[in-house]
């Protein structure tokens, strides 16, 4: 599958970061779909995801999401019959050991350090959906 008929689910981070993969998902139409769920939802992303049906889950702010963490929201993904066949990429500005072990010990499949490169993204996104 190519990003470009993909559906993605863009949830929780700082608002210029959501912006800024917004921009990048919408960029020479990369991205088929794309929902965006602020981080104060972090409890109903696992409903949401059921209903939306992703391909990727990208969990910007593993952190600062309320009232769950986004850790515990990726294990709830995973956990979960129809939302946990998504692949899931947790972002996080924990620095590269400490993030790998996090989207590790959660069940993510891909780990992005932030500041994020946005070539990496799409690139990753490919690996993924390959």
């Amino acid at each position: 599958m190519a990003i470009k008929t993909s559906r993605i689910l863009l949830v929780g981070g700082e608002p210029e970061l959501a912006e800024l993969c917004v921009a990048t998902l919408e960029k020479d139409n990369a991205a088929h779909v794309l929902m965006v769920i602020d981080q104060e939802h972090g409890d109903r992303v696992v409903s949401i995801a059921e209903a939306f049906r992703p391909d990727v889950v990208l969990l910007l702010a593993i952190n600062h999401m309320a009232p769950l963490g986004g850790e515990e929201v990726c294990r709830q993904l995973r956990a979960n019959a129809v939302a946990g066949t998504a692949k899931i990429i947790l972002f996080s500005s924990d620095g590269l050991k400490k993030g790998l072990r996090a989207a590790k010990a959660c069940g993510a499949d891909a780990f992005i350090s932030k500041p994020f490169d946005q070539e990496k993204l799409l690139e990753m996104l490919e690996l993924l959906l390959s």
